[in-house]
């Protein structure tokens, strides 16, 4: 509010979704580390909710500070350290666990993070971007709010798990193969926000969307408790290309 710039919205979403990115790779596919907040039942997800909770929230918040306001690189540093003592003490507390991660890893990637964020807010900040530039921002920020919105959802009602058969932990299955989706289909709704797509185009590609789901469920790849949880998906879809479309219009704002 300080500031009276509206392009904070899509740089946060868009940093969160970038830390999403690299967590598909460590923390779901490697098993790089686990979250023991002791919210959930379902120890897999009770780590993908302290996971959620620091790449999705405080981790975006403070490369927002660091970059709105040009905090300097020795800055940047002592923050990054404080987020290792952060570290430390999770896991002196017994909330928090390495499998083959290092607390130093930590330090070097929020460092690098945080550096690149403020390079990131620079070119944001200008009205003129490549289509190349957009692609990719609309891409990390729908990776982002659809990740988000839809990892909640499983989570915390279970009324759709994909079974895909790839790891023994069926919750990890599930959240794998709900990423991996959400990463392609990502890719289809940065393209048809870009290329300005009308309504037919829109109506279209939420179509082909549920006929998807319909032909995971048939090839026994998605189960759901009825036809109510796949409308419901259907209606994300919706709301996210709405969201997508005003972040587009603020993304190509010039800020005075």
């Amino acid at each position: 509010m300080k500031t009276r710039n509206p392009k904070i919205i899509p740089f946060y979403i868009a940093v969160a979704g970038a830390v999403y990115i690299f967590e598909l790779i460590i923390f779901i596919i490697l098993d790089s580390y686990v979250y023991m907040p002791g919210v959930l039942e379902d120890p897999y997800y009770d780590s993908a909710i302290g996971a959620i909770v620091s790449n999705g929230l405080i981790v975006p918040s403070t490369c927002t500070l660091i970059a709105v306001y040009g905090i300097r690189f020795w800055w940047i540093l002592l923050i990054a350290a404080g987020f290792m003592g952060v570290e430390q003490t999770f896991i002196s507390l017994g909330i928090f666990e390495h499998h083959w991660w290092k607390i130093i890893y930590t330090g070097i990637g929020l460092t690098v993070l945080f550096s690149m964020g403020k390079r990131f807010w620079n070119m944001l900040c200008h009205a003129n971007h490549s289509y190349l530039f957009q692609l990719i921002v609309l891409y990390i920020i729908n990776v982002s709010l659809q990740g988000s919105i839809l990892s909640f959802y499983m989570i915390f009602f279970q009324q759709i798990e994909y079974r895909p058969g790839w790891f023994e932990n069926p919750s990890r299955d599930n959240l794998a193969f709900a990423t991996l989706f959400v990463h392609i289909d990502s890719v289809l709704f940065a393209l048809l926000i870009s290329l300005r797509g009308n309504w037919l185009w829109k109506t279209l590609l939420v179509g082909i969307l549920g006929c998807i789901y319909l032909w995971l469920i048939w090839q026994r790849l998605l189960f759901t408790t009825g036809i109510w949880p796949v409308i419901l998906l259907i209606l994300f879809q919706i709301v996210i290309i709405q969201l997508l479309n005003g972040i587009y219009r603020i993304i190509g704002r010039e800020h005075l």
